[in-house]
């Protein structure tokens, strides 16, 4: 019997072992920064796709294991609402706009975000992630599609077991964070955007 117990018991633990946690990278979006300046008197359309919501990704997180998260679901509002500090009217689109859309909703730029990630953490007990990068590269085009600009910003999040315990997801939501503070000030400075 206790040979029996002991097969199982192993057999839960490789089970286990290597698992993907389902974290998320959301966080709390109202505590994005605003911007010293007033936002650009232009309405964008933020473009992220049905398919893209849906895309799950999986990098590691500690003790052997990795973790499984939506990140163009996760960083939608996160986007959005750094975009709002930039831009005084924002859209959300599920497809690039034709020329009725454009009209429609009197866009004058649209935002199409590309999102990268990477997750890792040293430690053998815990498997949250540690450190994590999310790199968001957003292309700005005017209502013809030519690219107006482009800017690629990475924002990085660290956590200890201390500050993670009661949110395991907090290095991912610090790295959101940043990078979509990063990205709202290099787009608030893009000359190329208040012509």
């Amino acid at each position: 019997m206790a040979l029996i117990r002991m097969i199982a018991a192993g057999s839960m633990i490789a089970a286990l072992a290597g698992c993907a946690h389902e974290i998320s990278l959301t966080g709390d979006a109202s505590k994005i920064p605003t911007l010293s300046t007033a936002p650009l008197d232009k309405t964008v359309g933020l473009v992220i796709t049905d398919d893209q919501l849906s895309k799950e990704v999986i990098t590691p997180g500690g003790g052997g294991d990795k973790v499984s998260y939506h990140p163009y679901h996760d960083l939608e509002l996160p986007i959005y609402v750094g975009l709002g500090h930039v831009f005084k009217n924002v859209t959300k689109l599920k497809t690039a706009p034709d020329a009725a859309t454009i009209q429609a909703k009197h866009l004058d730029y649209v935002i199409t975000p590309t999102i990268k990630t990477t997750s890792s953490s040293p430690s053998l007990l815990t498997w949250p992630p540690t450190d994590f990068s999310v790199t968001l590269a957003c292309t700005v085009a005017d209502p013809t599609g030519q690219t107006v600009v482009t800017e690629d910003v990475t924002g990085t999040g660290h956590a200890e077991f201390s500050q993670f315990k009661h949110n395991l997801s907090l290095a991912g939501q610090l790295a959101t964070a940043d990078a979509v503070t990063k990205l709202q000030s290099a787009l608030a400075d893009a000359a190329e955007l208040k012509k």
